[in-house]
């Protein structure tokens, strides 16, 4: 038997025997794989063992050269942004398996000099004035680790450490994953993607590296320009492209009447970084979310006074030196500032603010795509909203580009794992040939006009909310892994388990009050998905119990 005879059998009979390529990363992690029993590309995509360098080495040439001959092409992936996002998506795409129909060379873009997306908190910029990430220095999470963890790669659920976690314990986290998955080999730091050009017709009409003549205009390749440390410009085709750039990154401020008249600072709280700057100060934060209501509280502690204006507030309440109010409406001219609830008549005026902090959010920002890139693509400010897009994924017309990330209210990294997946579903399966998952251009535009009149998933809706999830991402995580061929019970439990916990903390956290003790923070949690439960192992909250 030959050598050439001898691979052949090898590679039908075992999959770890693979040949080791610069493009796998394969997994040798002992936890949850996330689509063991999956059908498709992804069968057990995580229990092939890492084939070790001296099986490829030692190959005669003839040898070598079956097994090249043997790997399905390569199709070409851009990764914008190396956060949570962006590690998910690189990691969907170097998953590997003996039944992959294609091969996916991934590279990926970030800005930065390190993985993390906005988890890594600029230490040298903490001032106000120089401050440009939304993380600040005493931040926690509001949903503990167990929930938010990527599925295959789970986190805590001992007891030994608390379960809301600082966001430097995040960020080693991601370093891990990515470590654990040997992404960091195809990340290119220190990369502005500066522009996004669809290639045309024409430009797609050749035949690419693999011989492949792709003339379908709906799913065209992808030019991306960039810069690295703000030097040489770089260009290169991609045969797809997904945007993983986040987006916490622009501040959103919403109108408000007399705003220019406040004689104070005026910021977002992108700026704010410690509360000891705001200490005997008596400040006003617009919005009272999961930012507003953690910053109110931390400034709370030091400050004069404390005034959390929310737009569902009806009435007046204290705690403490935390006042919250309904919406504010306007500011005069002496600086005095009003609140009103909708609706009501009488207003409250407030005299003596001296600083504004909005804590409103943030707008879908993409500044590689512009006016001299030629991808129609919608994101006005204040509107937060991205049209044309189908599933809140693919854009509709050009489904080879993909927005990983979007939806907010949500549990994030679990739904990017499903998001990312879902992706590269559909792009094995297109560029292999074979019938598609997502449905035609006519219906993709249809069903992405519809997601973008809706305002949102909860009547009456409005226009701000049309990437609102919240209770509804569960059956939307479940629609996309169904869509992606990659749903079955184990996913169901992992999905109904995420919703419990998500469930528990919100009630935990919705009992708390504005300026009081972060009591819920302190509850430690196990999961359970064969029960599809959860255990509470340590709690102050009075109205803990086990489920």
């Amino acid at each position: 038997m030959n050598y050439t005879t001898l691979l052949a059998l090898l590679l039908s009979t075992s999959p770890s025997i693979l040949p080791l390529s610069t493009t796998a990363a394969f997994s040798t992690h002992p936890k949850t794989p996330f689509f063991a029993s999956s059908p498709s590309m992804f069968s057990g995509g995580l229990r092939h063992s890492f084939s070790p360098p001296h099986v490829r080495s030692h190959m005669p040439p003839t040898a070598a050269a079956a097994a090249e001959n043997h790997r399905p092409p390569a199709k070409q992936i851009a990764v914008i942004g190396a956060g949570a996002a962006g590690l998910a998506a690189a990691r969907a795409f170097l998953r590997r398996s003996d039944r992959d129909r294609v091969r996916f060379d991934v590279t990926v873009l970030e800005r930065r000099p390190s993985v993390g997306g906005i988890w890594d908190r600029d230490e040298s910029s903490s001032s106000s004035k120089s401050k440009r990430r939304p993380m600040y220095e005493n931040l926690r999470t509001n949903l503990p680790k167990e929930l938010m963890a990527f599925r295959e790669f789970p986190w805590g659920g001992d007891g030994a450490e608390e379960s809301y976690v600082t966001h430097r314990k995040v960020r080693r986290y991601l370093e891990d994953y990515a470590d654990e998955f040997r992404l960091k080999e195809f990340i290119r730091f220190g990369c502005t993607v500066e522009q996004l050009t669809v290639l045309s017709n024409a430009q797609n009409s050749s035949d690419d590296d693999n011989g492949n003549n792709d003339n379908n205009n709906e799913w065209p390749r992808i030019s991306l320009q960039w810069k690295v440390h703000d030097d040489n410009a770089q260009q290169q085709t991609f045969d797809a492209v997904c945007i993983c750039n986040g987006h916490y990154a622009l501040p959103s401020i919403p109108p408000l009447p007399g705003l220019s008249s406040f004689p104070g600072p005026i910021r977002h709280a992108i700026e704010y970084d410690r509360p000891d700057e705001y200490a005997h100060k008596t400040v006003l934060c617009i919005g009272a979310r999961a930012s507003g209501t953690d910053i109110a509280r931390e400034i709370g502690s030091v400050a004069e006074a404390v005034y959390l204006s929310d737009s569902t507030c009806r009435r007046r309440q204290q705690f403490g030196n935390v006042v919250l109010l309904p919406r504010t409406t306007r500011i005069d001219d002496g600086g005095a500032v009003r609140f009103s609830s909708s609706g009501e008549e009488e207003e409250e005026v407030i005299q003596g603010i001296d600083v504004i902090i909005f804590c409103s959010g943030y707008d879908y920002d993409f500044p590689f795509i512009h006016e001299n890139s030629n991808l129609d693509l919608q994101f006005a400010p204040g509107e937060r909203r991205v049209r044309p897009l189908y599933e809140q994924l693919w854009h509709a017309r050009y489904p080879s580009v993909s927005f990983i990330g979007l939806p907010h209210s949500v549990v994030p990294f679990p739904l990017f794992e499903i998001q990312a997946n879902a992706v590269r579903t559909a792009y094995e399966l297109q560029f292999a040939g074979q019938s598609g998952i997502l449905p035609s251009l006519s219906e993709r535009l249809e069903a992405a006009e519809r997601d973008a009149s809706s305002g949102g998933p909860e009547e009456p809706g409005r226009v701000q909310d049309t990437h609102y999830l919240g209770p509804h991402q569960w059956e939307y995580c479940r629609r996309l892994a169904k869509l992606g061929r990659f749903y079955d019970a184990s996913l169901e439990n992992y999905i109904a388990t995420n919703k419990e916990l998500y469930d528990c903390s919100g009630r935990e956290r919705k009992a708390m009050v504005p300026g009081g003790k972060d009591t819920y923070r302190q509850t430690r949690f196990a999961r359970d998905d064969d029960s599809r439960s959860y255990r509470i192992l340590y709690s102050e909250m009075a109205s803990a119990q086990s489920v």
